[in-house]
């Protein structure tokens, strides 16, 4: 049961700290990351399904989270960017709406990681978006259902801005499934970057999910799309959060 009393100037927050990004293009910027509480989904591989418990949440005001995001700037900054993550930040769409445009007033760069699900929802963001790290989740590596239809509405509000899409691989993870992401993205816009991410833990990576991509899933999609990209999760090795 949520404990927010205004959804529009307080959020459900695990966490905020500052670190490197360690996925997709952008990996090894330094950001501020935002850590929303809850998620729409909960995939069998996601490596935050302990904080978003709802007993690891804080119930934060917005302007209590300005102020903590300028401390981390002028002790630890300066930072590439705000990484609003999760759970799924989309979820919080009220408080983003008014939380986003006073990050926008303060010069921050605004950095979106979602699984592209709620797509209704981002149209009511997005203009304060800069970067958009898209999911896109196979059904047989989450153990959910599949979203293909939400993914493709998310792509085309989401591609209006700096947007990149991740994929990630687990041993189960099927060339059928693959030709349908690929297929979407390449309707939308085959220009779009499009990463592989084989699973991966702090043991390392799955080689069973990069032999996946390296022989099978990568050529498939170098047939379709200009940006094709094998990035492993490396903040799971590195031991950062």
């Amino acid at each position: 049961m949520s404990r927010l009393s205004d959804r529009r100037l307080e959020t459900e927050i695990s966490e905020v700290f500052s670190s490197l990004q360690g996925e997709g293009p952008y990996l090894g910027v330094k950001q501020i990351f935002v850590r929303f509480g809850r998620c729409n989904m909960h995939c069998g591989y996601c490596d935050e399904l302990e904080k978003m418990k709802e007993e690891r949440f804080d119930v934060r005001s917005l302007d209590s989270l300005l102020d903590e995001i300028g401390r981390f700037e002028r002790e630890k900054g300066p930072h590439h960017s705000v990484s609003l993550t999760g759970g799924e930040p989309l979820f919080y769409a009220s408080f983003l709406e008014n939380f986003l445009p006073k990050l926008k007033e303060k010069g921050m760069t605004t950095y979106l990681e979602t699984n592209g699900t709620l797509p209704t929802e981002l149209s009511r963001v997005v203009k304060w978006c800069d970067i958009v790290a898209m999911d896109l989740k196979p059904p047989s590596s989450t153990g959910d259902r599949a979203f293909w239809r939400e993914h493709e509405e998310f792509l085309k509000v989401a591609v209006q801005k700096d947007v990149f899409i991740k994929v990630v691989v687990t041993p189960a993870t099927t060339a059928d499934e693959i030709r349908t992401a690929i297929n979407l993205v390449k309707n939308v816009n085959p220009k779009l970057p499009f990463i592989f991410q084989p699973l991966t833990d702090a043991f390392g990576i799955s080689q069973a999910a990069l032999h996946k991509v390296e022989k099978e899933f990568f050529p498939l999609a170098k047939e379709a799309l200009f940006d094709v990209r094998v990035i492993p999760q490396l903040h799971k090795i590195w031991g950062v959060r």
